[in-house]
Parts: structure tokens; C-alpha cells; sequence
């Protein structure tokens, strides 16, 4: 099942994003420099490197940027380094 990412600049230097992966009513967070994002977005999103530039693109440009339709295996965030965060219900 597709989930959403979230990610937004957390600090400006030395630069520092935050990747939210909402699936369903679960939410996944994890932390990164400005090189593990990009490497888990072109290895590891399953996105099109096309998207990916776009991404990063609006990241850089306003700082935050949304993608819908991310299919991350829900057994496996913990493996890649996300934390499940508390949910709001």
C-alpha cells in the first residue's frame, strides 16, 4: 500500500531534513544530511530519478516538499533506519 513523504529542512547548516512517511494511520520518521537523502531517494524510494530532481528541487527552493504514492515496505522502515512516531488518533 502507497504511503505519503513528508520532508522539510529541519537546519540550514549544516543542512538537515526530516522524512515523514505517512502510511495509512501510521507515521515513520527519520533524520538526514543532505547526501543520505538523496541516496535514499534515488535508491531506495522507488521513485523515478526525474522525481527525485524535482524533490529536491522544491526542497531546496521552499525548504519542504511532498510525494504521494511512495510504495515503502511497511516490514522494512525499521531496517532503513526509520522510527514509527506516535500517531495522532
Amino acid at each position: 500500500m502507497p504511503g505519503t513523504l513528508h520532508i522539510f529542512r529541519l537546519k540550514p547548516d549544516p543542512p538537515q531534513y526530516q522524512m515523514n512517511y505517512n502510511l495509512g494511520a501510521n507515521s515513520w520518521v527519520q533524520v538526514f544530511d543532505f547526501a543520505g537523502l538523496e541516496e535514499f531517494l534515488l535508491h531506495s524510494s522507488g521513485l523515478a530519478v526525474s522525481d527525485v530532481d524535482a524533490l529536491l528541487q522544491e526542497l531546496r527552493v521552499s525548504g519542504h516538499t511532498t510525494e504521494a504514492n511512495v510504495d515503502l515496505p511497511e516490514s522494512h522502515l525499521g531496517e532503513m533506519g526509520f522510527a514509527e512516531s506516535p500517531s495522532d488518533e
